[in-house]
């Protein structure tokens, strides 16, 4: 229990992630080199989201336990459990043979891009917090998708992070991440 409060946490979390880009960059090495790489796509994108479930679940499972009510935890379990579930199932459709071969090579440097920007967002979001993060986040991704219409991306990100707040802060009682520099400026 003790590694696992580790890794959930500070630079424990920050080696599991690192070890988790490893992982990923060999397995996607591993496909491009087998007799599957029609099907990288269709493989590394369900590796990946696999991947950020495990990252975001060390995480939850440190969070508080309520006993008998329902805890902080629950929420995002369910949807971690969800996106292991049918990524997955998504794998599993690859190795049976029911899934087409990727279409022809289109932006592989964009995902690999956003798969760093993801990366980056859960490091940065340990010390600038949830919110601020969010909002830079889904703005930046945005605009690296070619979308240049301000008050949408404006909108959209102000829209999300509202609704972050009442659903999980004020609804569901979720603290989401302050952030330590957040937190050592406002306490």
């Amino acid at each position: 229990m003790k590694l696992i409060e580790y890794l959930g946490t500070g630079s424990g979390l920050l080696i599991f992630i690192a070890v988790l880009a490893v992982v990923f960059a060999g397995i996607t090495i591993l496909v491009k080199r087998s007799s599957r790489k029609e099907y990288t796509g269709r493989i590394i994108i369900p590796v990946f989201f696999i991947e950020l479930a495990l990252a975001f679940g060390i995480v939850t499972i440190n969070f508080p336990d309520k006993g008998d009510e329902v805890g902080p935890g629950v929420v995002p379990g369910l949807w971690l459990i969800s996106i292991l579930i049918f990524s997955t199932l998504l794998l599993f459709r690859v190795f049976m043979g029911n899934e087409e071969k990727d279409p022809p090579r289109g932006h592989l440097g964009k995902v690999a891009v956003f798969v760093v920007m993801t990366i980056l967002y859960i490091v940065v979001m340990q010390f600038i917090g949830y919110y601020l993060t969010t909002v830079i986040y889904l703005i930046l991704g945005m605009y690296y998708l070619s979308y240049r219409n301000w008050i949408v991306m404006i909108s959209i990100a102000g829209g999300w992070i509202v609704f972050s707040y009442f659903a999980f802060y004020r609804l569901l009682y979720v603290p989401l991440p302050k952030g330590m520099l957040i937190e050592r400026i406002f306490g």
